[in-house]
């Protein structure tokens, strides 16, 4: 099938040209251990501190804070299990607040350790897909030991204000842990770990044009973290396992590929969006309030009376890549709980699709969109 349009960019972007050739490069090379101390061995561990060092300055932090993973959803649970699970092996009771838009990898982690003993409370958006930062602090305890929040719902597109949270929680008495989920951030929003202020920052190669199975958890200097996987003490005894130099090489490069292209792209995803947005057939309509504070690689967009998957089978048959909420829940027939937040019911929470636009978007993608949206309706 020749695709018209990808337009599931949120689910997985495809490689960028920088990218493939540096993967195609690594492939022509012998691929040692990069804690091997023989020659090929450093020259891999070469590889990957100079991709460390890209991600570092995409998100603006040190390089020793910089943990590679195998990607977002280990860096969420290194995060949420290296704070609490020290607390609840020694029988405490600890406290963390999160919000109804996270990803599942952080609400699911999270309410597995509530049968260990952990307290939870989660913060509902508003209906322009929001949560408030006094909600936040409002329900810190002094057994609060960690913030969870994500700086864009990857679901509905909106824009957290982790910058004011991380600011506020930076003066608060308790000084809980914050941790940031930046996956969908780092793409379309100037949000960096120090801009939010963060203990614990989590981004993905995928979203960005790089290879999948390779993420990192940013970890500031002096944070009091315990591994998950423990051996031989790689990533400075943060994540043991030999690192994956072929993904790492690959993410270091999208990561220096998104920081020379940010502005520009930034700028063509809002073009694209009114553009979308300007063009949407009866039958649909944004669930965001316009005044919303969004990342402006993602829509999601309500298709009333239809069921999104539907809709995205039948688009699919046009070559027309979208979503029916997030791709991470696999085979999940459950009702967005992030939309259902917003105050959309089941039936119209189930008739929501999600667009996002990546690095390759262009204004062709769009008219095949609107063609195949329109049909799609009238059927």
């Amino acid at each position: 099938m020749t695709h018209a349009a990808y337009l599931d960019n949120a689910a997985s972007a495809p490689l960028r040209p920088e990218v493939l050739k540096t993967l195609e490069a690594h492939l022509r090379h012998p691929d040692a251990n990069p804690s091997a101390i023989h020659a090929l061995g450093q020259e891999a561990r070469k590889r990957v501190e100079r991709a460390r060092k890209e991600v570092a300055d995409l998100v603006q932090a040190d390089v020793s804070e910089v943990v590679f993973t195998s990607g977002a959803t280990e860096a969420n649970n290194l995060a949420i299990r290296g704070v609490l699970e020290p607390l609840l092996d020694a029988g405490r009771r600890p406290h963390v607040i999160t919000s109804a838009l996270e990803h599942a990898s952080v609400i699911k982690t999270l309410e597995s350790l509530v049968a260990r003993g952990l307290e939870l409370t989660v913060i509902p958006p508003g209906t322009d897909g929001v949560i408030r930062v006094e909600d936040v602090l409002g329900a810190i305890r002094p057994e609060t030991a960690l913030v969870s929040i994500t700086a864009v719902s990857n679901e509905v597109g909106s824009r957290q204000p982790v910058e004011a949270i991380g600011a506020a929680l930076r003066r608060s008495v308790s000084r809980p842990m914050f941790h940031v989920d930046a996956v969908q951030a780092i793409v379309s929003t100037d949000v960096t770990f120090a801009t939010a202020k963060a203990d614990l920052f989590t981004i993905s190669a995928h979203k960005i044009g790089g290879p999948k199975g390779v993420g990192a958890l940013v970890v500031r200097r002096g944070s009091d973290l315990s591994a998950i996987l423990t051996g031989g003490g790689q990533e400075s005894g943060r994540r043991s396992g030999t690192e994956n130099t072929f993904g790492i090489s690959g993410f270091g490069t999208a990561a220096s590929a998104l920081v020379a292209a940010r502005e520009r792209e930034i700028a063509s995803y809002r073009k694209l969006r009114g553009s979308l947005l300007g063009r949407l057939p009866a039958g649909a309509r944004q669930i965001m309030p316009a005044d919303s504070p969004v990342a402006p690689h993602i829509l999601a967009l309500e298709c009333i009376g239809k069921e999104n998957d539907w809709i995205v089978l039948l688009m699919s048959r046009e070559g027309v890549m979208v979503a029916a909420g997030s791709a991470c829940k696999s085979g999940s027939r459950e009702a967005s709980g992030a939309v259902k937040a917003m105050g959309l019911d089941d039936q119209g929470a189930r008739s929501v699709i999600r667009v996002s636009f990546g690095h390759a978007t262009d204004e062709k993608d769009v008219d095949a969109f609107i063609d195949a949206l329109s049909r799609s309706l009238a059927r």
